[in-house]
């Protein structure tokens, strides 16, 4: 798997970076060294090809989802680490990707 988890928002700012340092939070807790980057939406397909995990707010578009089940990116839903609910079981799924 590539090296890195990409969060994504509109602007890669606010959203996307609350979500990208809460799970970087969890991942220093378990000891698990793996770069956790912000980026905006606007970008994505560019960020794709060095990614190995994409966590996104908005649900990306049909393009988007294609290109990364073609370049073997597994995606997940970030809200869940701003409500809380349902953020330990996919949490839980990332890890056993990183680890």
């Amino acid at each position: 798997m590539k090296n890195r988890l990409i969060v994504a928002c509109g602007s890669g700012v606010a959203t996307s970076q609350t979500i990208a340092s809460k799970i970087a939070s969890m991942f220093e807790e378990d000891g698990i060294d793996f770069p956790v980057e912000a980026v905006d939406y606007k970008s994505i397909q560019s960020e794709l090809p060095s990614t190995g995990i994409y966590v996104f707010v908005a649900q990306p578009d049909e393009e988007v989802l294609e290109k990364a089940e073609e370049l073997g990116v597994k995606v997940f839903p970030g809200i869940p680490f701003l409500t809380g609910m349902g953020s330990a079981e996919i949490y839980e799924e990332i890890k056993e990707l990183v680890e």
